[in-house]
């Protein structure tokens, strides 16, 4: 599978997943990927800013896709606390 092939099928799977995932759960839906093509996908889906990646207070990551209308063109990594 080819760089673009893998880094489609994530966000095709991120989307179909209701566009919120927490990062192991995305791993459980592409278990064809290895963890360094999740990993390259999802940093380059962020660079691009189609997606977010965010960490929550006990430390899960979770990777949100990010609508056209709110998408930019920095790489956003944020730290959160969520309740």
């Amino acid at each position: 599978m080819d760089t673009t092939a893998f880094i489609d099928r994530v966000k095709t799977t991120l989307e179909q997943a209701g566009t919120d995932c927490r990062l192991d759960k995305m791993m459980d839906l592409c278990p064809d990927l290895t963890w360094n093509q999740m990993f390259l996908a999802i940093d380059d889906l962020s660079r691009k800013g189609e997606v977010r990646v965010t960490i929550e207070a006990d430390r899960t990551y979770r990777v949100q896709i990010r609508r056209p209308e709110a998408s930019s063109n920095s790489p956003v990594l944020e730290r959160e606390q969520r309740v």
